[in-house]
């Protein structure tokens, strides 16, 4: 399976440098624009995309339907593919390292129940998919766990609109 990993255009909360988790923003103007310039480059990717996997979230949902509406492919919302859930650092500041327990004492999801459910997603539709080209659809942190299962560890920053390729 080519799997490839889309995460959503930029969100008003993105451009002000806030922490969104499970706080459902809207796209804003260049959030739109990212992923309608994203879409047409994916119109002329090879192997063709089959299908579309997303958040259910306001921001990935937006972003994945308008590839869908450039691709015209299928495309399916998948729980696991939600956000991390940052509980009271919602809205605030992103401050630069926190780390897992600093996280933790804000009440943040655990990295192992991200861990779990991003691994369980990409275990999924690799048996699904074995053959396809695949497009998921999803939030920072879900991309970065996505880096972090192929990779057997270390993750990079993935900014608004950015598209990774991992081969399965």
């Amino acid at each position: 399976m080519t799997l490839l990993y889309l995460r959503h255009g930029q969100t008003d909360w993105n451009a002000r440098g806030l922490f969104q988790g499970r706080t459902d923003i809207p796209l804003n103007e260049t959030g739109r624009a990212q992923a309608l310039e994203r879409a047409s480059e994916l119109l002329e990717h090879q192997p063709p995309i089959e299908i579309i996997y997303a958040s259910p979230m306001m921001r990935a949902k937006e972003t994945a339907e308008i590839v869908q509406g450039v691709l015209g492919v299928p495309i399916y919302f998948d729980e696991r593919l939600i956000e991390r859930d940052f509980d009271s650092l919602e809205g605030t500041p992103i401050v630069a390292g926190l780390g897992e327990e600093g996280l933790a004492r804000h009440g943040a999801e655990p990295f192992t129940a991200l861990h779990e459910r991003v691994k369980s997603f990409l275990d999924d539709i690799a048996a699904r998919h074995p053959e396809q080209c695949v497009l998921a659809v999803a939030h920072g942190n879900v991309g970065r766990m996505v880096q972090y299962c192929h990779h057997g560890g270390g993750t990079v920053r993935i900014e608004n609109g950015a598209l990774g390729r991992y081969e399965y």
